[in-house]
């Protein structure tokens, strides 16, 4: 009988001294998780060049929608550092009023370039929404590239 005791104690005590495989996978499986979690929060070029393209391209839509209700010339003006919205009051432009479209710089990763390769444009949206000065607007950063586009008829796109 002592010698079954004694094998049950051996038994008992190689039990206590580590972790089973389950345990082992679950904790895998949760740092796996974890790091996923992490690689996608961090912003790389591509999600911020695409998530500043849909914000010009709707801040876009947005002014030609205003040119629509108001009746008057809505312009877009370019730059390499950034973009702001101007309408045509009483024959002179002024800034557009509203924190939609307030003057807006570009992210560090992002760079700017217009469609025929000039440094600086100017999108303009008559009081129909129709645009005289149709654009193609490039934003890029490390591979990255996205294409906003103003056709003449007004209509905002964006694509590669």
């Amino acid at each position: 009988m002592r010698i079954f005791a004694a094998k049950a104690k051996a038994h008992a005590r190689r039990d206590a001294n580590g972790f089973t495989l389950v345990e082992l996978m679950v904790v895998l499986a949760i740092m796996a998780l974890a790091a996923t979690a992490v690689v996608l929060t961090i912003p790389g070029d591509e999600r911020s060049v695409r998530s500043e393209a849909d914000r010009l391209a709707a801040r876009l839509a947005g002014a030609r929608d205003i040119a629509v209700i108001e009746g008057r010339s809505v312009a877009v003006n370019f730059a390499p550092s950034g973009y702001g919205f101007e309408r045509r009051v009483a024959g002179e432009w002024q800034p557009l009023p509203g924190r939609a479209f307030a003057q807006r710089n570009w992210p560090g990763d992002v760079h700017f370039a217009a469609g025929d390769g000039r440094g600086a444009a100017r999108i303009l949206f008559d009081r129909v929404g129709t645009s005289p000065t149709p654009q193609a607007v490039v934003l890029s950063g490390g591979d990255a590239r996205e294409i906003v586009r103003v056709s003449a008829t007004g209509e905002v796109s964006r694509g590669k």
